[in-house]
């Protein structure tokens, strides 16, 4: 996982909201939607990968993968939270 001292600099590349590490029962949901090819990009393009890590926003908005401990912060690959509340 990512430094907690590299997380506390991070923020949402769109809302500028800092980000902090999902907690593993809504990472748990979001793979249980990608696993059943509903869960989606804010860009619209269907999530093929489970996703092992996730930063979401302090406010419960938007989330973003972490590959291979790298935060993936672009906008088009933010995931909103509501689907999984909508789940």
């Amino acid at each position: 996982m990512i430094d907690r001292d590299i997380i506390d600099i991070l923020a949402c590349p769109t809302s500028h909201r800092p980000l902090r590490p999902i907690p593993p029962n809504k990472l748990d949901t979001l793979n249980e939607l990608i696993k059943s090819g509903r869960a989606r990009y804010v860009d619209g393009e269907k999530i093929e990968q489970i996703i092992e890590a996730a930063l979401i926003t302090d406010n419960g908005t938007i989330i973003y993968r972490i590959d291979n401990d790298i935060p993936v912060l672009l906008v088009e690959r933010g995931i909103a939270a509501r689907q999984i509340d909508d789940y």
